[in-house]
Parts: structure tokens; C-alpha cells; sequence
């Protein structure tokens, strides 16, 4: 007797291939999420304040406890927002990286940009200081022209190429190193 003569068989291939082609496919459960920010007029400074929440995927946390830094850039952007062609006031970059030291047997985040370096005794301690940003410079009071309306944005971005070589390829092919987050937009008036 063939396979396709038994009439079993043949609706029980046909829904298991058709669920291949309807699953539906979910955007990462794990990123940097940006909850809140804000430009806040501080003496002569516009000072960045912003919570972001880190979900980790398993293979990030993994790599963490082998040591393996995880590096991401905060990009911070202002434009003044015009008829045809928005102009960038400002673009900054700040780098941040947290890795696990096992000899110390701590973890330790590191502003890259002034090599400032703090220590903590868990991982959920040391991604908790990442998370809240509180008054950051990001650009003088005077730099902003009056009565015009600017778009300020940040993003985190995940900097897959701070991997090692080996674990590269699979960052880029796996959703649980898509650890970025998207951008965060809001309007602001001087």
C-alpha cells in the first residue's frame, strides 16, 4: 500500500505545511527600550534626562557571564524642523559597555567616551545605572534660535561588531542580538 492511499496522511501534511506559511512572525522580545526623555533647560544647557529599559535575550546574558563586553552607542540627535529640508543642529554619540569580570567577580559599565568606569555587585544593578540617563549636556541654551520648533531624538543602538570575530556571524542572523532600540522622537520649542 502507498503512503498517499491512506487518507490520514495526506490532511495531516497539508495542515502541518500550512502552518509553516501562517506562523506569525513577532518583533524581538528583546532590545534596549527607551521608556521616556526629555530636554530640559538647566543655567545655560539643554541636559538630556531618559529611562530605558534593557531586556536581555538569553544569549546576550550568556555572553556577559563569559566575559564577552556588550558595547552600545547612545546617538542623540536635533534638528530644526523647517518647510522643505529639516537642518541637524546636533549629532552626538555616547558609548557605553558593560562586561562581567570573573576574577573580581563583578560587573562593570564604562562610559567610553570619558573612560569613567563603575562597578556592580549583579547584572541587574549594572543595567539598572545604564538605564536612567540624568542630565547629560547635550547642547548650550544659546546654540537654539528663538521661536523656531526643533525635533530632538535618541536611539541605543547595539554594536554587534564589538563581538568577538567567531560570535559575529550569528549576531547578525539572530533576533536575540537585536538588542538596539528604535528611535524616540519628540518636538521641542525654544
Amino acid at each position: 500500500m502507498h503512503v498517499w492511499a491512506n487518507t490520514n496522511f495526506l490532511p495531516v501534511c497539508l495542515l502541518a505545511l500550512g502552518g509553516l506559511f501562517t506562523t506569525p512572525v513577532f518583533a524581538s522580545e528583546f532590545s534596549a527600550q527607551i521608556k521616556n526623555a526629555s530636554l530640559e533647560k538647566q543655567d545655560d544647557w539643554y541636559m538630556l534626562d531618559a529611562d530605558v529599559e534593557y531586556v536581555l535575550s538569553p544569549a546576550a546574558k550568556e555572553a556577559i557571564e563569559s566575559s564577552i563586553p556588550l558595547v552600545w552607542h547612545l546617538k542623540i540627535q536635533l534638528k530644526q524642523v523647517r518647510y522643505f529640508h529639516d537642518k541637524t543642529v546636533i549629532n552626538l554619540n555616547y558609548d557605553y559597555k558593560i562586561r562581567y569580570r570573573a576574577l573580581l567577580n563583578n560587573y562593570s559599565v564604562t562610559n567610553l567616551n570619558s573612560k569613567s568606569e563603575k562597578k556592580y555587585p549583579s547584572l541587574s544593578e549594572a543595567l539598572d545605572s545604564l538605564s536612567h540617563i540624568r542630565e547629560l549636556k547635550v547642547i548650550p541654551v544659546s546654540a537654539l534660535k528663538k521661536n523656531k520648533l526643533y525635533e530632538a531624538g535618541i536611539k541605543l543602538e547595539f554594536d554587534k561588531e564589538q563581538l568577538p570575530a567567531p560570535l559575529r556571524p550569528t549576531a547578525y542572523f539572530d533576533s536575540e542580538w537585536n538588542l538596539s532600540s528604535d528611535w524616540y522622537l519628540w518636538q521641542l520649542k525654544k
